[in-house]
């Protein structure tokens, strides 16, 4: 899963590069718009975040858009995460807060290290994620690594080296020159090489920075759930697809990159199944209308998918055991 704040930053940032139009189609193909993007703060799976990136690559016939995208990208675009990390006193602590913290940007993920040739190595892992679009993503994720290193060691500093999956020799000595760095190719996952002595690199700002971001405090402070259970993963995409939820079993499975069968085990596993979670995500949303706005019944009913009123009202006292007026008015202040 990947935070909305940077699938958003992103299809911003795709307006340097392709029109609006292009723009739009590449999000319908994600099963994205617009107004998602402007929503709630929440998760949307990775892969429908490569496929807006994919499409509008091959539209504009761009091999590294992704890699464009990362260079551009701003890191405090990332809120609370950001100020965690780029808090740390020097460059070591801020890769440790990095991957201890990066369940709040992208479920799913992790931030690997190893040592190397007097390097630390520092990748981001999608293990298990092979979905269109994926090598745009990974080549971004340098980028968005090597700018945390840079509040640090300064905006000059270039990694020894970086690491990549497999890739063409021409797309290497493009991303190469992109970088300023050697490719290697073949790595499990997209990697920059830190020198061990730039570790030791202090935080410029360390002495002016007040109110410092705590771990515990980033989940609230970033509007989401860190524990991603499937349940709680099918229900933010359940969310991201407001106002009518009428999202299928298949579509779902699709946005998680596996297959429906995969998901129907994953669900069974924690005691459900997709038709309760879409209909206590219908509840959800149900009992948010009838409390925060002054929409009638028949038009909530419509919103929600419902063609008749009376098979919406039959579900809202399944749900709770009232009519959809009377909690609307049990609801109200005295």
């Amino acid at each position: 899963m990947v935070h909305l704040f940077e699938t958003a930053h992103a299809a911003k940032l795709l307006e340097r590069y392709a029109p609006k139009r292009v723009i739009d189609r590449a999000l319908c193909a994600a099963g994205l718009d617009r107004r998602i993007l402007s929503g709630l703060p929440g998760f949307i799976p990775y892969a429908a975040e490569a496929v807006m990136v994919e499409t509008v690559a091959r539209s504009i016939g761009d091999r590294h858009l992704g890699a464009r995208l990362g260079r551009d990208f701003d890191y405090a675009t990332y809120g609370a995460f950001a100020s965690y990390v780029l808090g740390a006193r020097d460059l070591a602590s801020a890769m440790h807060r990095g991957r201890r913290a990066l369940v709040v940007t992208h479920p799913g993920s992790s931030i690997e290290m190893r040592q190397e040739d007097g390097h630390l190595v520092v990748g981001r892992s999608t293990a298990g994620l092979s979905v269109v679009g994926h090598r745009h993503l990974d080549e971004g994720a340098l980028f968005v690594i090597l700018k945390s290193v840079r509040h640090f060691a300064g905006p000059d500093w270039c990694p020894d080296w970086v690491e990549v999956p497999e890739m063409r020799s021409g797309d290497a000595e493009t991303l190469s020159a992109l970088i300023e760095a050697p490719v290697r190719t073949g790595a499990a996952m997209p990697s920059i090489a830190i020198g061990i002595g730039d570790l030791a690199a202090k935080n410029p700002v360390w002495a002016s920075t007040r109110n410092r971001v705590k771990l515990q405090e980033l989940p609230d402070l970033m509007g989401v759930e860190t524990s991603q259970t499937m349940e709680s993963s099918v229900r933010q995409i359940l969310r991201v697809h407001r106002p009518t939820l009428d999202v299928s079993e298949e579509a779902v499975a699709r946005y998680l990159a596996i297959s429906r069968r995969s998901l129907q085990r994953a669900l069974k596993s924690e005691g459900t199944t997709f038709r309760e979670v879409r209909a206590q995500a219908i509840a959800e949303r149900a009992r948010a209308l009838l409390t925060g706005s002054d929409l009638g019944v028949t038009m909530i009913a419509k919103t929600l998918g419902y063609d008749e009123p009376k098979s919406f009202r039959r579900a809202f006292r399944t749900w709770t055991g009232m009519s959809p007026a009377d909690y609307r008015a049990s609801q109200k202040d005295p």
